[in-house]
């Protein structure tokens, strides 16, 4: 019987209410704070952004993630990323689970960038696991040397 849900699709028992704070305190423990989503989803993938003098790049760790099956978006000044990491049993698989501490399912990361990117430069590849995105910056958005004149004088 389920004492209450989050999400209606999902109801929650006390058992699953201690599942999921483990889980909490297992992600806390292992990788901070900032280590995954506390926003519904199953999981999301860790991000590291850089700012560098032409661009900025986005890493995305996505280990058993199809990168054909990523959606990147840009739309102003924010990033999605969206892809579902497939788990690798089913329901009906005859595997009893003894310990659950990856992450399966969707997840959705956006990203606001801290200034506008040329859209047209957006390009992204993915290569051991690791997505890589890399956004040029608008002429408007790279810094600009001005020369000091000196009169003599």
């Amino acid at each position: 019987m389920p004492f209450f849900s989050l999400r209606p699709d999902r109801p929650i028992s006390l058992s699953g209410m201690q599942d999921e704070m483990n889980h909490l305190i297992e992600r806390v423990w292992h990788s901070g704070l900032s280590s995954g989503p506390f926003d519904g989803q199953e999981w999301a993938p860790p991000v590291d952004i850089y700012d560098e003098p032409e661009r900025y790049v986005v890493h995305l760790e996505i280990p058993g993630v199809d990168p054909a099956s990523i959606d990147v978006t840009h739309v102003g000044r924010e990033l999605t990323i969206r892809g579902t990491k497939p788990t690798p049993y089913d329901e009906e698989s005859p595997a009893k689970q003894v310990r659950n501490e990856r992450r399966f399912g969707s997840f959705c990361r956006t990203i606001d960038l801290p200034a506008d990117v040329d859209a047209e430069g957006l390009s992204a590849d993915c290569s051991g696991g690791i997505l890589t995105i890399s956004m040029p910056k608008s002429e408007t958005s790279r810094p600009k040397s001005v020369k000091v004149n000196v009169e003599d004088g």
